[in-house]
């Protein structure tokens, strides 16, 4: 039975004012309480994101660890390095999430299983432009892989060099794979109740 494990979830949005914060719950809560009212709108349009109550987010989790009985559900792409991945993590969540910009050391698988996402990327030569934050800008920040550039809701007048920095942008349905090489910037927002699974290696 999943539905008693605990799992940490992820309310509202790093990028915004009020923040994000984390609550434990078990599986079968969030599922009730989020997912299926969730699913009830088939596309959540940006705006939703500003009804943060509502956005709950499993984020960049270990599921397949924490409950090993999943893991035959998912088969290891042969592209993930010679000797596999180093982390697989699940993402499942509400309509309306959004993961800020950011650029991982890893590179990345990113599969696409339930729902739609998009995702901006933006090459490493734009970084000068993307206003990187620094370690005591926020508790997020420390890595110096986080940009302040808020994607879709921009404010050139705070980020006026952000206007010069082209991206490529694509909507990921059910099936679909994007490889995200190593400091490749990207930004992610959830079009739906979604789930997805990636691939660091």
């Amino acid at each position: 039975n999943f539905g008693t494990r605990i799992i940490p979830i992820e309310h509202g949005i790093m990028s915004d004012k009020s923040g994000m914060r984390e609550e434990l719950m078990t599986m079968k809560e969030f599922v009730s309480s989020h997912l299926s009212p969730s699913c009830a709108k088939v596309v959540h349009p940006l705006k939703s994101s500003d009804k943060l109550q509502n956005v709950a987010y499993l984020a960049q989790h270990q599921l397949f660890e924490q409950i090993t009985g999943l893991a035959k559900d998912i088969e290891t792409p042969d592209i993930c390095g010679k000797s596999g991945p180093a982390h697989v993590n699940a993402w499942i969540g509400t309509g309306g999430t959004r993961t800020p910009l950011h650029f991982d050391s890893y590179d990345n698988l990113f599969v696409q299983i339930v729902g739609c996402k998009y995702i901006r990327l933006y090459s490493q030569e734009h970084t000068k432009n993307l206003y990187v934050m620094k370690s005591g800008d926020t508790n997020y920040a420390k890595q110096g892989n986080m940009s302040s550039v808020d994607c879709e809701k921009e404010d050139y007048s705070r980020h006026p060099l952000a206007q010069d920095a082209k991206y490529t942008e694509v909507v990921l349905f059910p099936g679909d794979a994007l490889y995200i090489p190593e400091k490749v910037w990207h930004y992610v927002r959830g079009l739906s109740t979604s789930a997805s699974v990636n691939f660091w290696w």
